[in-house]
């Protein structure tokens, strides 16, 4: 199944691709968040064109107490329930770090500039190594 990673700020958004037989999450897109229209009409796009199935988008878990939510989450939680009005597959996952990871991922590299597309790939490779983690046993 053919995924898309969501790392959803108020100014870019971060696209990853990637997808449940590889396992295998691949940073795509950097997008400028100049309205939430025009992002939601850029993401419904990626997603038909890619054959995306299910998206899965960061949701920002403060460390000391899992239950505050802030304006930020909230904010992804109205872009959520956008992107599911469109009929689109949504789950989320906890993006905390991720944007660290990012940066750090980019200092090893000697990169500079934006590093949204590689937050949305650590959030999205973290759902799939996660979701498969998940064994059943049987009594």
């Amino acid at each position: 199944m053919r995924l898309l990673g969501i790392d959803y700020g108020s100014k870019r958004v971060g696209i990853a691709l990637g997808d449940t037989e590889t396992k295998i999450a691949t940073p795509w897109e950097v997008l400028l968040n100049d309205s939430r229209l025009n992002i939601l009409k850029a993401i419904h796009e990626i997603a038909e064109r890619e054959g995306v199935e299910k998206i899965v988008v960061g949701v920002p878990r403060p460390l000391k107490d899992q239950t505050l939510e802030n304006e930020q989450v909230k904010e992804i939680r109205l872009f959520i329930k956008d992107l599911e009005a469109q009929g689109i597959a949504v789950v989320e996952a906890d993006e905390t770090l991720t944007s660290k990871l990012a940066a750090g991922q980019m200092v090893e590299r000697g990169e500079k500039g934006k590093r949204d597309d590689l937050a949305a790939t650590a959030i999205l490779q973290g759902w799939l190594e996660k979701s498969h983690l998940s064994v059943s046993f049987e009594k």
